[in-house]
């Protein structure tokens, strides 16, 4: 890899979080472009279209629009510390498909409220929510009942007690990928409500002070023009297979299952049991590659 990775993301994101400590934990320098929390995201929106999910991770000329491809492209698999066995996927989809709506489900309002101003403004509350529940009208996704949402997260941090017991990190003798996703959700609840650890197993606190000393390691700032470089240096014509019923070059929209449903519209290059590939245009005249999870998204006919 040449190209240093470029990543949009905004401070409060926890999926931006996570890539930022995994950037950090493997002394992997990289290129930061600070976006709003909430669309239109101008520098953005000319390179993915309408996919509004953050964090988007762009190396060279290829757009990884999932934190979990993002981080595949930059450290592979081969890592025992970032690939996981069948008990620890099950925690990391419990972690980042339950507990991530979980935690803000639980969370006290007006703490919520307190967090947003000092994040947003008084202004950019009432822009973030009126866009957040415009994001979630057509969502898939159940959001519980803060009692029920409560008793979840208690569950959840009783269950990587029981864990923790064994082994000072949920991947072994250190931090890895597992210990990641499950940390992302419970730091943006301890973002909104610092006390809230208070009433978590010992051994959950000592993890997550070890997991907030973590750093995000060296970044700079990224201008236009260096996007623009990166992906006129990286110009390597992708392909691959392509399954029933769609076919190579067809144009389509693809978009999330469960939230933040809005599609971007492509090329579609690839299309595989774990991944969809599509291109776009930068400036008319190079190509760009948004690479998404099969999982958790649809490709349909434009």
């Amino acid at each position: 890899m040449t190209a240093l990775p470029i990543l949009y993301h905004y401070p409060m994101s926890p999926y931006s979080e996570k890539v930022r400590l995994a950037m950090g934990l493997n002394n992997q320098a990289w290129v930061s472009v600070v976006v709003p929390a909430q669309p239109p995201r101008r520098s953005l929106e000319d390179l993915v279209g309408g996919y509004r999910r953050i964090p988007v991770l762009q190396i060279g000329a290829q757009f990884y629009c999932d934190s979990e491809l993002a981080l595949m492209a930059l450290f592979g698999t081969t890592s025992a510390a970032w690939g996981l066995d069948a008990d620890d996927e099950a925690l990391r989809r419990w972690a980042e498909e339950d507990i991530f709506f979980a935690v803000i489900a639980a969370a006290p309002p007006l703490k919520v409220l307190k967090y947003l101003f000092g994040q947003l403004g008084l202004v950019g509350i009432a822009r973030f929510i009126r866009d957040r529940s415009r994001m979630m009208r057509d969502a898939t996704v159940t959001v519980k009942a803060s009692v029920v949402a409560t008793a979840s997260v208690e569950k959840y941090v009783l269950h990587l007690a029981q864990v923790l017991a064994a082994r000072p990190f949920l991947s072994g003798p250190g931090p890895g990928y597992l210990d990641l996703c499950c940390y992302h959700p419970l730091w943006m609840a301890l973002a909104v409500d610092k006390g809230a650890a208070a009433s978590w197993p010992l051994k959950v606190q000592e993890w997550i002070t070890q997991m907030g000393q973590l750093t995000h390691g060296v970044s700079a700032s990224a201008s236009r023009g260096s996007v623009a470089e990166a992906i006129t240096s990286d110009q390597v014509e992708i392909s691959g297979e392509v399954s029933s019923p769609h076919h190579y070059g067809e144009t389509v929209a693809v978009a999330p299952l469960d939230y933040a449903r809005d599609e971007t519209v492509g090329e579609l290059l690839m299309l595989s049991d774990d991944r969809i590939v599509i291109r776009r245009r930068f400036e008319t005249e190079h190509s760009i590659y948004l690479h998404f999870p099969r999982r958790g998204f649809e490709v349909r006919g434009h």
